[in-house]
């Protein structure tokens, strides 16, 4: 008896330092796979995941993503450029109560509303009303690059927010100046005050900006 004792509490205490360890382990564990989860994916506001929502693979930051999620999603009408030929800038100009506009930006467009997200990270500076465009929501990246997210609803974010590149920010929104598609965003980069078109960046580094 005297020797079950002797052996049975020094096994007592191994057991509950083997338990510590194997808490600690799975601590650790826990925390590099949240960091891992943080460094690799774009949140929800809540900063939970649902169903309907699918994570955007950040494998980098300063990498300029497409402003959607939806693989719905095409170009209703192009950017304006004054380099194009003659039939492209036609194309790419918006009629609007008899008066030609030229597209400053690029119409995307969707059979259904669609996820609008930030293509950097950023502070959202302005959400404004507009009479063409609905409701025109504007994030500023650094000094010299915003972009400007038109003709949404359902807006998630305030004035003043930092918003997270691939952070859904608001929800596509049907259109005065299209009425073939049921839902549009109409998206505008300005860079270094002067107006970007937005097909010609998606993938380069806001560095190489010019």
């Amino acid at each position: 008896m005297k020797n079950f004792t002797k052996y049975f509490i020094p096994m007592i205490y191994i057991g509950v330092v083997c338990v510590m360890v194997i808490s600690v382990m799975l601590v650790i564990s826990g925390i590099k796979s949240f960091l891992n989860e943080k460094e690799n994916y774009n949140y929800t506001l809540d900063s939970v995941f649902d169903e309907d929502v699918l994570p955007v693979i950040k494998t980098n930051p300063d990498n300029i993503i497409r402003p959607y999620l939806s693989e719905n999603v095409t170009i209703g009408k192009d950017f304006y450029d004054f380099e194009s030929d003659k039939s492209k800038q036609e194309s790419s100009l918006i009629l609007y109560e008899n008066t030609y506009i030229k597209n400053k930006g690029i119409d995307y467009v969707s059979d259904e509303d669609f996820d609008v997200v930030s293509v950097l990270d950023g502070e959202v500076i302005s959400i404004e009303d507009n009479e063409v465009y609905g409701k025109v929501l504007t994030i500023k990246h650094n000094d010299n690059l915003k972009t400007i997210y038109s003709n949404i609803k359902d807006v998630l974010v305030t004035v003043g927010y930092k918003v997270s590149q691939g952070e859904i920010i608001a929800t596509s929104n049907s259109s005065k100046l299209d009425k073939k598609n049921k839902s549009m965003l109409h998206f505008e980069v300005i860079n270094k005050n002067i107006q970007v078109n937005p097909e010609k960046i998606y993938s380069l580094n806001i560095n190489e900006l010019k």
